[in-house]
C-alpha cells in the first residue's frame, strides 16, 4: 500500500510525458528567435545588394555626363561661326575655348572639373582626288588640351593622316572608318553607297577616374579601385565659310600650321 507522500510510478511517467509534450509544441510554436537568426543571416546579403545598386546608379550617372560633357564640348565649338580672318571665317582664340571648357562646370556638377581630362581638335577628312574622290585621310588641324588631357596626333603638317580604326574611346591617333570610309546602305531594298563627308570635324575628348563612395573593406580592398571613363564625341563644323574650317587664333594647344584659309 503506497504512502500518503507517493505517488503511482504509472502517474508520474504520464505527468513527465505530458510536460514533454507540452515543451515540444512551446519550441514549434515559438518563432521569435528564429526570426532573428534568419534576419541575421540575411542582412550582410541584404546591405551588399544595397551599396552595390548605390554605386552602380553613382557610376552610371557619372559615365551619363561625361557623354554630355564630351557632346557638348564638340558641339559649341563647332557652332563657331565668326572671329576668322576674313568675313565670314570662324576663328576661335583663347577666350572663346576656355568658356567652352568652363561649360564642364555646371553640366558636371559636384565633381571638381580640374579632375577631368579634357581635349578639343579639329580634324579634316580630305578626299583624293578632289573632284571626285576613291580615298580619304583625316589630319588634325589643331588640338587644346586641359588638365592633362591627351592631344591628338599625326598632324596636318607633318602630312600624316589618322589611323583609319573604330576603337573605344579614347585613342588620340586614329578616327572611326564611319568618317573615313564609304559605307554600303540599303534604302528600299537596293544597296548604295555613301562616301564620307569631306570637311573639318571637331573631335572631343574627356577622361575621368571615378571612385566608388565606400571603400568596400569586406572585400580586402585596402584602397578604393578606380575606373576609368572616357568618351569622344564628333561634331561637322558648321560654318559656311569653304572650306569650312575654324582658324587657330588661341595661345595654348598645339597649331599643326594649317593653312589660314
Amino acid at each position: 500500500m503506497a504512502t500518503p507522500m507517493q505517488r503511482p510510478r504509472h502517474l508520474t511517467e504520464t505527468t513527465t510525458r505530458m510536460f514533454a509534450k507540452i515543451s515540444t509544441l512551446r519550441l514549434k510554436t515559438d518563432e521569435d528567435g528564429i526570426v532573428a537568426v534568419e534576419f541575421a543571416l540575411i542582412l550582410p546579403v541584404l546591405l551588399m545588394l544595397y551599396l552595390g545598386l548605390v554605386e552602380f546608379a553613382q557610376g552610371y550617372r557619372v559615365s551619363q555626363k561625361l557623354d554630355l560633357l564630351a557632346h557638348t564640348l564638340a558641339d559649341l565649338t563647332a557652332q563657331q561661326l565668326d572671329n576668322g580672318s576674313v568675313l565670314g571665317q570662324a576663328g576661335m582664340d583663347e577666350t572663346t575655348i576656355q568658356a567652352i571648357f568652363s561649360s564642364a562646370i555646371p553640366l558636371m556638377a559636384p565633381i571638381d572639373v580640374s579632375t577631368i581630362q579634357m581635349t578639343i581638335s579639329e580634324v579634316d577628312v580630305e578626299g583624293t582626288p578632289s573632284n571626285a574622290p576613291t580615298t580619304w585621310n583625316a589630319y588634325v588641324y589643331w588640338t587644346v588640351s586641359q588638365n592633362s588631357g591627351a592631344p591628338r596626333t599625326k598632324c596636318k603638317n607633318a602630312n600624316t593622316p589618322l589611323l583609319v580604326l573604330d576603337t573605344a574611346p579614347i585613342s588620340s591617333d586614329s578616327m572611326p572608318t564611319s568618317y573615313t570610309q564609304p559605307k554600303t546602305v540599303a534604302v528600299n531594298g537596293v544597296n548604295g553607297t555613301v562616301n564620307p563627308t569631306v570637311g573639318a570635324v571637331i573631335v572631343a575628348d574627356v577622361a575621368y577616374n571615378y571612385k566608388p563612395g565606400f571603400s568596400f573593406v569586406p572585400f580586402n580592398w585596402s584602397q578604393k579601385p578606380t575606373f576609368a571613363i572616357k568618351k569622344t564625341s564628333y561634331a561637322p563644323v558648321r560654318n559656311s565659310y569653304t572650306p569650312n574650317h575654324i582658324l587657330y587664333k588661341m595661345t595654348s594647344g598645339t597649331n599643326c600650321n594649317a593653312p589660314s584659309l
